[in-house]
């Protein structure tokens, strides 16, 4: 099966269906001028990609005016850039299930305003998560002296909570989420608002973690944002892993953690 023809079995792109009023001409003209064109839920996934590239060159340029700098600033300024961070790091690894939802809702009035509801709830869990860590951040009167110690054994932890059971039923309930098994049960954009809620959480469940140690490395770290953005990305689309690749994953994030705290 050739490229073309495996989007085609999968949804990805279709047959364009062609113009015109009549419906005896169309299907005449089908054989014809059938043409593959994408999908709509394909493009509205697209689209949020797009979103997310569009956040990892915020980041690079952030990464580029502030350097190394340990502290999270003002909370306005954190919050931007927690948002920006986590729709580079999370979104990409959201697809699956904004894939299956505008797929599910397509057809029904305003399907594509849901799905963006869905993308800007799933970043709103990340934001109230992210206000939670500023506030710890910030009665610890943090950054410390040895931050760098601490965020390396943040890293440590989270390489050892990467085999925890929350963990993994977290990430067994992303993989079920995407699925979305069935008809969607209320309103679309309560709908749009729920499954991203949903989402978000058994997310949170995989990823909080390693957004904790995020947080302490420094969010202008640029190289360890896509490290721990890749580690996401494995966490989410991955299929299931033994046990025995979780724990190799696992020494890896403390093998980085080490690494981290002989180079600072």
């Amino acid at each position: 099966m050739d490229g073309g023809r495996l989007f085609t079995a999968i949804g990805l792109v279709r047959l364009a269906r062609p113009g015109g009023f009549c419906p005896a001409c169309r299907v005449l003209m089908k054989a014809c001028d059938a043409r593959p064109e994408l999908a709509k839920p394909t493009v509205a996934a697209l689209v949020v990609l797009a979103v997310a590239g569009v956040a990892w060159a915020a980041m690079v340029h952030h990464s580029r005016m502030t350097g190394m700098d340990m502290g999270l600033g003002p909370i306005e300024s954190f919050g931007v850039t927690w948002v920006v961070m986590m729709a580079a790091m999370m979104l990409p690894s959201a697809i699956p299930v904004v894939l299956e939802f505008a797929r599910t809702a397509e057809g029904r009035r305003g399907w594509p305003v849901a799905t963006g509801v869905l993308a800007v709830t799933y970043l709103g869990v990340w934001l109230i998560f992210g206000v939670v860590c500023y506030a710890i951040y910030t009665a610890a009167r943090m950054p410390w002296p040895n931050q760098a110690t601490v965020a390396g054994l943040a890293l440590a932890l989270a390489g050892i909570y990467s085999v925890s059971p929350i963990k993994r039923a977290s990430q067994a309930r992303c993989r079920e989420l995407c699925a979305l098994h069935g008809p969607l049960p209320f309103n679309l954009m309560r709908s749009a608002a729920v499954v991203g809620a949903h989402y978000g959480l058994s997310c949170l469940g995989c990823s909080a973690a390693l957004m904790v140690a995020m947080v302490l490395i420094g969010m202008s770290s640029l190289w360890w944002g896509v490290i721990l953005g890749i580690v996401v990305l494995i966490y989410k689309l991955a299929p299931p892993l033994r046990l025995r690749y979780e724990l190799v994953l696992s020494l890896a994030l403390v093998a980085l953690a080490v690494a981290y705290i002989k180079m600072a």
